[in-house]
This record gives structure tokens, sequence and C-alpha cells, in this order.
């Protein structure tokens, strides 16, 4: 069986706000929580011999947006692992009525 990973050094704030801030049509896992259960579904998939999902699931592991591992912490210190419990959506940065002009009358 493989090593445990250690989804800590995918849990820094550069990696959240790459993860939402991924537009991919294949949405990119970036941060800890997203490549977690990426995992676990590709351990599903091949555990049911679902070939089809292969190429879906590694796109996403693998995807443009996906940055390195943060460095190992230092020996001795125990990783600690901090998972949003919810994700908030994008804030808009304009009003419907700053956007009317282009609108015919």
């Amino acid at each position: 069986m493989a090593e445990p990973i250690d989804w800590s050094r995918f849990d820094t704030q550069a990696h959240r706000t790459t993860q939402a801030n991924c537009r991919h049509v294949i949405h990119c896992a970036v941060d800890a929580a997203t490549r977690k259960a990426i995992s676990d579904n590709l351990a599903y998939a091949r555990r049911i011999g679902d070939v089809a999902a292969f190429p879906l699931l590694i796109a996403q592991l693998s995807g443009p947006c996906c940055l390195p591992a943060a460095s190992p912490p230092p020996p001795g210190s125990a990783p600690q692992l901090t998972l949003p419990t919810t994700r908030q959506p994008p804030t808009a940065t304009t009003t419907a009525t700053e956007n009317d002009d282009d609108t015919e009358t």
C-alpha cells in the first residue's frame, strides 16, 4: 500500500485561493480538501473498475491551476490539517445599475 499523503502540505492560503479562483471546465484540484476528495474518488473508481473515470480524475489532479505541495514541516512538529467548512462564492464587484448603460431603450 502507498504511503499516507500529508494533505496539510496542500492546505495553504495560496492553495485555497487558487482553488477558489479556478474557472476551468474540468475543475482543478488544488487545495487539501479537494485533492483528498479526488484521491478518494480515484481509489473508488479503481476498486469498482470504472476506467472511464480515470482521465477526468487525473486531469483534475494535474490541471493548470495545480500548485506543488508546500515545504514539509520541520522534523518533530505534527502537521495540522485545517479544512474550510464552507466555501464562499466570489463577490461581485459591480452592481446591476452600473451595467445598465449598454441596454437598448
